[in-house]
This record gives structure tokens, C-alpha cells and sequence, in this order.
């Protein structure tokens, strides 16, 4: 059974605040350097600080927000079993907001005073009435939870099992219901110490309320008694003494001590009449002061009595903001709970079967057939919350805009900036279509359990770098205890660390070119990656002579797929890189469709099928002279041609077979496994074929 830790030192709340000295620097250090480990720069290129980031933003507390952001940037030392306790965490917090609506919301919490409150009182001081009232938040807050986690988990017993290791640790905490009224008696709702906190406190106010009344009617008296040319101002306040403002020149009609001068200020003069009353008024103002120093201080003393309870409470409270951080971004973006599981190796054949149930959560079947990783449907995480975002904010746009015409409206207010309001109205409008048609598109991640390395081809801008990264921060977010942003069921490895190599950096530290940035990186992948790694290669070979960069993204591939990582995901140009599949059986090939009509890519990725040059097509559709494209085709030769030729063929079965089988699940008839067998056995056919027309060359 789960059971979270009770224990926060003074010391480790301290580094939480985010008004502790060092907190810029150890938020800096969450982020490793561009120089560090493999993995750690890893996490750099796939842009896995801006996903911690947009996590943290759904913890409603400050030490929440930091806690969360700290957790996800420690992916990489999370075990096999943490990772499926994280998941379990998240989605028992799933759960809970789903039955409890809005009594998770963290954000009316001051930790911030909370974690001062109990430093002052630890170290010997008098609490302040603001620090009191904040621990009152958070006492009364934990006993509403406690009260909403137990509705829920009577709701079934499935309910209790999946909540108790996440709320239990909350659940046994005391809420001290003596010391939460002791300080509202005490403390109002602003801070201030009350009349009622003790006699003393209520007669002294009293007796300055009565003073400065008295003070009031003497200063109305001796400006209405005073000389009518001089120019006598308001009665002010200096160092808690009451005296008039005079700015004029002429003589007064009383006599009064000089407090402070100014050309431009005045005078302020304090009438000697009024000194007594004064002093009166300041020992009064004392012995409030003091008064209510008095009813803080035995407020200190039981609160010091209940503070390791405070501290528990204030420790749990932040993880509980933590779990649901990361359960509210996973149902913001409609992420699906994965099945992780760790791979076992029994005779170098990969077993997937884990020891640990699929939740009950995900409906949806995986298909029979044994896949690696199975992950339908899967987004950018980055992209999907950029696209969302700028929906929200021109929609709140249009919203804004629509009710400031309705007041102009209402008001018969400027009706020639109306009609250019409703004219930028329609326009927003228009930006709000357009941008729910361009929805980001999701990618299909189907791998089979007997691939280890996968070679993605296509044109560039089609996608191949997203889906590298989609499937990297995939994986890293079902770690870490994130749904995976993609459609039900998923079906994942847990992978000890993401290696990736993407993108055109160079060394300029290190005098090194892109290509040599590229191969030191990747050599220090390959010195790393273990049986359990996910490495990702963008543009392998590239960068240098085509043949040479061709014959090094082979060997490269070739190790990786002997004693390498569980599983590589290379995108390359080079089309040597695809024969690989027809003479190791750990190989895989898959393409980005391109739409030769538009002469644009589809950002689809299709599997199985061998990307195929678009170069002499787009360029004879571009309108480019007749004779140089058949100049073109005659030098990449008729094997070429018909290679491309084939690759066209499995591309438009493939069309035909998506096109075909939703139509038959649609109507739910048996024809359906006959196109599906019927479009498999073509398929063998060409890839037969191609097999041997490469082979040939």
C-alpha cells in the first residue's frame, strides 16, 4: 500500500518559497546544461522544461508549482515501479476531480505565509495575524478534502482501492477544530487582531477612540476660531500627532510647536493646547500595541503546540497540488491513461507481458496483434497546447468585443466606432474558424513487438521531427506519471532514459560542425543506451557526402538494432537507409504522406511502406521543362522508377484499405476481414517485389 511521506523539514519548506534567496538559482538548476549527460541534453532538444512547465501552471499553490516543475525535471532517475505508482497517483486524482468538481482548488491557499507562519513560530517569534489566518486556510481546507475524498471513496469499492494510497496520509491527518477557533476568536478575517481578544485590548481601544475624538473636535475648534485670511489647511497626522497644516504667511491665533516646514508642503504646526492630549493619545496607541502583542503571543504558544500537525498538513497539502497539477493538464488536453509496461528479455526474444493490470479506465481494446508501442491518435504536447491557447485567447477576444458593442448599444455611445468594432468582430471571428479548422494533427505510433529499429522517410516539413519528438515526450510524460496526450488504449515501454539527436546545433564551444556535433552526440548515445533505452536520430547521415553519410546511417542503424537500445526511431534521406528492412527482420519502414495534387505534405505518417522521392514529380507539376524532367528519370534509371512506382502502388492500397475498413467497421459488416486479408496479401506481393528489384541493384 502507497503511503506518501508525512515529513518536511523547516529547511526543505524554506528552499520552497518563492521568496527564498536561492530560489532563482535552483529553479535555473532544474534545467541541465546543454554540455551535460546525453539524456540530460536530451531533454533540452526535445523541449521537455517548456512541458514541466505547462504542467506546473495547473498547481494552484506556489510551492505546488515549483514542486511539480522539480518532480518532472527528475524523469530521468525514476524506476519501473515509481513510474506505475506516479500513474496510479494521477489517476486517482483524475477520479477525485471528476466527482469533486471544485474542491480541489488549490489556489485560494497562501503557502507562502503558511511556510512563514511556521518558521516564526519555530524559531521563537510572535505570529502575525495574517500568518494565523493563513494556517486557518489551510486546517480548514484539508478538513473540506477529507470530507470530499470520503464521498467519493464510498461511492464503490474500485473507488476506495484507487484513492486510498493516494489520500490516505491526508485522511489520518488532525484537524485541530480548539486551535482553528481559538484563532478566528482571536484574529478577523484581514488579519487584525479583534476588540474581543481580550479586555485589556477592548478598554485601550477604547480609551484612543475617545482621544482622538477629542483631539478631532479641538483641531475643528481652533481652525474655525483662527484669523479667516489665514490660510489654514486640514488637520493632519505626523508621527502619530495630530496637527494642522497652515500655509499661509500670516500670524495664527493659537500658539504651537513647528513639527515640519515646506515651501510647497506647508507647515505643520502642532497647537499647545493639543500637545497633553497627544502624549495622551501615544500611550494609549502603546498599550494597544501592546495588548495585542499579548493575545498574538499566547496565540503562538498553541500554535506551536500543533506544529508538526501544521507542518504535515502544509507538506501534504502541496503533494496532493502536485498529483492533481498533473492530473488536471492530462483531462485539459484529453489525455489517455497508458498500459507501461517493462519489457523482459528470455532468450533475447522481447516479452511484453507485464505484471501489473490495465486499468479499468481505459475501455478500449488493444488489437491482437503483439505491438511495442501502440499509441493512436498521439499530439505534439507543445503544439496541442499552443493551438488550445490561441483559441482561448481570440475567443475571449470575441467575447470582450461582443459585449462592448452591446453597451454601446445599450448607451446610444459612438455608433461610427460601432460599425468598426463589428467589422474587427467579424474578423476575429474568422480567425476563430480558421483556427478551429487547423487543428494540430495527430500521428498513429504503431510498432511492432519484433521491430527494434524504425526508418522514417519523407520530404521535409512533413513531419518526420514532430513525431520524433511526439513519441520522445510521450514517453517520458507516461514516466513521469502523465497521461499521454493520444486516443484510447496506449500501450507504452517504460524506458530508462530518451536519447535524442535532433535538430542542426553546432558546437561552437567546441569548434565542431553540424556533422561532427551530430556524430559526437550520437557516439555518446550508443557508449549510453541500454536494452531499455528509446533513441531517436534525426536526419541520420546527414550533413557530409551523400555516400559516405548513407553508409555511416547503416552501420549506425545496424548497431543500434544488434546491441543497442529496446527501440530507435531514425528519419533519414537517404533512401539506402530503407533497404535495411528486407535483410534484418528488426527493421521497419514508415513514411510521411505527401499530397502530390496540393504539393503538400499531410503530416500522416504511413507504416510499412517505404518513403519515395517526390522530387521529378513536384518539379513536373511546377511546370519545369519536359525535357529536363525526362532527362531526370533517364539518369535515375528504369529500376528507380520502378521502385517509386511500386512505393506508389502500397501507398494508394494503403489509401484504399483505411478508406475501406472504416467504412466496413462503420457498418459493421463480416467484408471487412476480407478486405482486410485481400489488402495483406497485395501487400506481401509488392513488398516481395521490391525486396528483389532492390536486391537486383
Amino acid at each position: 500500500m502507497l503511503r506518501l511521506s508525512t515529513t518536511l523539514s523547516l529547511l526543505s519548506l524554506a528552499s520552497l518559497s518563492p521568496h527564498h534567496p536561492r530560489r532563482l538559482v535552483r529553479l535555473r538548476a532544474l534545467a541541465p546544461a546543454a554540455s551535460s549527460s546525453p539524456s540530460a541534453r536530451s531533454l533540452c532538444l526535445l523541449e521537455w522544461g517548456k512541458v514541466c512547465r505547462a504542467v506546473a501552471s495547473f498547481a494552484g499553490t506556489a510551492h505546488g508549482r515549483e514542486a511539480t516543475e522539480k518532480q518532472l525535471w527528475g524523469v530521468e532517475d525514476v524506476s519501473y515501479e515509481r513510474s506505475r505508482r506516479l500513474l496510479q497517483e494521477t489517476e486517482a486524482a483524475v477520479r477525485l476531480l471528476g466527482t469533486s468538481g471544485g474542491s480541489f482548488d488549490f489556489s485560494g491557499l497562501d503557502t507562502v505565509t503558511v511556510e512563514a507562519a511556521i518558521q516564526c513560530v519555530s524559531g521563537g517569534s510572535v505570529i502575525k495575524g495574517q500568518e494565523a489566518m493563513a494556517v486557518v486556510s489551510l486546517m480548514l481546507f484539508v478538513e473540506s478534502l477529507q470530507v470530499t475524498i470520503r464521498a467519493a471513496m464510498r461511492q464503490d469499492e474500485e473507488s476506495h482501492n484507487l484513492l486510498m494510497p493516494l489520500t490516505e496520509t491526508i485522511l489520518e491527518a488532525v484537524v485541530n477544530k480548539s486551535l482553528v477557533k481559538s484563532i478566528q476568536d482571536i484574529i478577523d478575517d484581514d488579519g487584525s487582531v479583534k476588540d474581543t481578544a481580550s479586555p485589556e485590548l477592548r478598554r485601550y481601544r477604547e480609551q484612543v477612540q475617545s482621544l482622538e475624538s477629542r483631539l478631532c473636535q479641538l483641531m475643528d475648534r481652533l481652525i474655525r476660531n483662527s484669523d479667516s485670511e489665514a490660510s489654514l489647511s486640514e488637520v493632519s497626522i505626523v508621527n502619530g500627532r495630530c496637527c494642522i497644516k497652515v500655509t499661509g504667511d500670516k500670524s495664527l491665533s493659537f500658539d504651537g510647536l513647528l513639527l515640519s516646514s515646506g515651501s510647497d508642503a506647508g507647515s505643520m504646526i502642532e497647537p499647545i493646547v493639543a500637545v497633553p492630549l497627544n502624549d495622551e493619545l501615544q500611550g494609549a496607541r502603546a498599550l494597544v500595541a501592546r495588548a495585542e502583542l499579548d493575545a498574538l503571543s499566547k496565540l503562538t504558544d498553541k500554535i506551536l503546540l500543533e506544529l508538526d500537525n501544521i507542518q504535515i498538513l502544509l507538506q501534504e497539502t502541496i503533494t496532493l497540488d502536485k498529483v492533481t497539477a498533473r492530473a488536471k493538464y492530462s483531462i485539459a488536453y484529453d489525455g489517455t491513461l497508458p498500459d507501461l509496461y517493462l519489457p523482459k528479455f528470455e532468450h533475447e526474444t522481447v516479452n511484453t507481458a507485464t505484471d501489473w493490470p490495465v486499468s479499468a479506465t481505459s475501455s478500449a481494446q488493444l488489437p491482437k496483434k503483439p505491438w511495442k508501442v501502440f499509441i493512436p491518435n498521439a499530439f505534439h504536447p507543445l503544439l496541442l497546447q499552443q493551438h488550445q491557447e490561441n483559441l482561448r485567447r481570440i475567443k475571449k477576444d470575441v467575447a470582450s468585443a461582443t459585449a462592448e458593442i452591446r453597451r454601446r448599444r445599450i448607451y446610444g455611445q459612438d455608433i461610427a466606432e460601432e460599425d468598426q468594432l463589428a467589422s474587427d468582430l467579424d474578423s476575429m471571428k474568422n480567425r476563430v474558424s480558421k483556427l478551429e479548422r487547423n487543428h494540430p494533427i495527430p500521428v498513429d505510433f504503431m510498432i511492432g513487438e519484433e521491430t527494434t529499429v524504425l526508418v522514417i522517410t519523407g520530404p521535409n516539413t512533413g513531419g518526420k521531427t514532430i513525431s520524433l519528438k511526439t513519441v520522445g515526450l510521450a514517453s517520458l510524460m507516461a514516466k513521469i506519471g502523465l497521461y499521454i496526450l493520444a486516443s484510447e488504449p496506449v500501450k507504452i515501454p517504460w524506458f530508462d532514459a530518451v536519447y535524442a539527436d535532433i535538430g542542426d546545433e553546432q558546437s561552437l564551444t567546441q569548434s565542431l560542425s553540424t556533422f561532427s556535433g551530430h556524430l559526437k552526440q550520437i557516439g555518446a548515445i550508443r557508449a549510453q543506451s541500454t536494452s531499455q533505452s528509446l533513441v531517436l536520430l534525426d536526419e541520420v547521415g546527414a550533413g557530409t557526402n551523400p555516400l559516405e553519410g548513407a553508409a555511416l546511417g547503416m552501420s549506425l542503424l545496424e548497431s543500434f538494432a544488434e546491441a543497442g537500445s529496446f527501440l530507435t526511431l531514425a528519419t533519414t534521406h537517404h533512401g539506402e537507409l530503407k533497404t535495411l528492412k528486407y535483410s534484418n527482420d528488426s527493421f521497419e519502414n514508415a513514411c510521411v504522406e505527401f499530397d502530390e495534387e496540393n504539393l503538400k505534405p499531410t503530416f500522416r505518417i504511413l507504416w510499412g511502406i517505404p518513403g519515395r522521392s517526390n522530387a521529378i514529380n513536384i518539379a513536373e507539376r511546377l511546370g519545369l521543362p519536359l525535357d529536363i524532367i525526362e532527362s531526370a528519370r533517364h539518369l535515375l534509371g528504369t529500376a528507380g522508377a520502378e521502385i517509386n512506382a511500386l512505393i506508389m502502388d502500397m501507398e494508394k492500397f494503403k489509401q484504399e484499405y483505411d478508406e475501406q475498413l472504416q467504412q466496413a467497421q462503420h457498418y459493421l459488416i463480416p467484408g471487412s476481414f476480407i478486405i482486410t486479408w485481400k489488402w495483406r496479401r497485395r501487400m506481401l506481393w509488392i513488398t516481395l517485389l521490391l525486396s528483389g528489384k532492390e536486391s537486383q541493384e
